[in-house]
């Protein structure tokens, strides 16, 4: 299976979140998913989401072009 990636860089929040949870309803138990996105309030609205929807974070990681990347697994 297929790791999935997304790129939602330059759109404000609530998209990347939205983002991430069409791509968990459509995911595979186990599929991961890599999202990076420019918007801050995501820096905490994701890991928020992922720990309350019991979605495993793998990686979060603040790049050198001003986004970040967060990798999770469903």
């Amino acid at each position: 299976m297929e790791s999935v990636k997304i790129d939602t860089k330059g759109q404000d929040c609530p998209l990347p979140l939205i983002a991430l949870k069409n791509a968990l309803a459509e995911a595979e138990e186990g599929q991961e998913i890599e999202l990076e996105f420019t918007c801050p309030e995501a820096t905490v609205n994701l890991p928020n989401h992922c720990q309350e929807a019991g979605v495993e974070i793998l990686s979060f990681d603040k790049n050198e072009s001003k986004s970040w990347t967060i990798k999770v697994r469903k």
